[in-house]
């Protein structure tokens, strides 16, 4: 697929286009994402700012959907799922935004913003930048006010603040933190855990300890 490269005005009309697919509060979370993926996007990776507005426009839009409906885009956009992902139904959002950002906003996405979409909940062991960009806006956004998603965000910011801090270091220390919280929440919750939350966990893991090693 193309690469997209969206101007001001495209972005405009995507922010209109998602609205009705989003519940009212989840709509300001989206904003706040979108937001949110543009800061770090001017630390990380300026060249694609915009293309990461758009994922994160993107993000949520089959969040409301109950299972039944998430099962019905599985069956049309040919998802694969286990038992798993039906006992982890928030799982399922993901997948199907992703298939449904490509359907009904072509005029808007490239591979690499469905990618956004696609892996902005579990990771992945195989994280393009990115994606990390993505996942990290949707947790830390400024209305998010549970204690893990206030406390990762100071932590980062505490953390990218310091003049003598390394910005990729910073970062990959952030998402092992993150992936942490959500395995013990997991855990607390008596619920499974996605294989490839695991996978992005140690694929951090392994890169912080690399800068270790420095």
């Amino acid at each position: 697929m193309e690469r997209k490269e969206l101007s001001e005005s495209k972005l405009a009309e995507l922010r209109e286009a998602v609205r009705p697919y989003l519940k009212p509060k989840r709509y300001l979370h989206t904003l706040a994402v979108e937001e949110e993926a543009a800061r770090l996007g001017a630390l990380f990776l300026p060249e694609r700012v915009n293309a990461l507005r758009a994922s994160a426009l993107l993000h949520d839009i089959t969040k409301k959907d109950d299972l039944e409906k998430q099962l019905q885009y599985c069956a049309e956009f040919g998802i694969i799922y286990d038992i798993f992902d039906r006992n982890s139904p928030k799982i399922f959002h993901a997948k199907t935004a992703a298939e449904l950002a490509r359907r009904d906003f072509s005029d808007y996405v490239d591979d690499e913003i469905i990618s956004g979409i696609r892996w902005h909940t579990t990771g992945r062991a195989e994280m393009t930048l990115f994606e990390t960009i993505v996942y990290l806006a949707d947790y830390i956004e400024k209305t998010r006010d549970f204690e893990d998603c206030v406390e990762l965000r100071r932590f980062f910011y505490d953390g990218i603040s310091d003049p003598a801090a390394d910005r990729r270091e910073c970062l990959v220390r952030t998402m092992v933190l993150s992936f942490d919280m959500t395995i013990r929440q997991l855990l607390s919750d008596g619920a499974p855990i996605d294989g490839d939350t695991i996978g992005a966990r140690n694929r951090f893991l392994r890169e912080a300890a690399e800068f270790e090693k420095k």
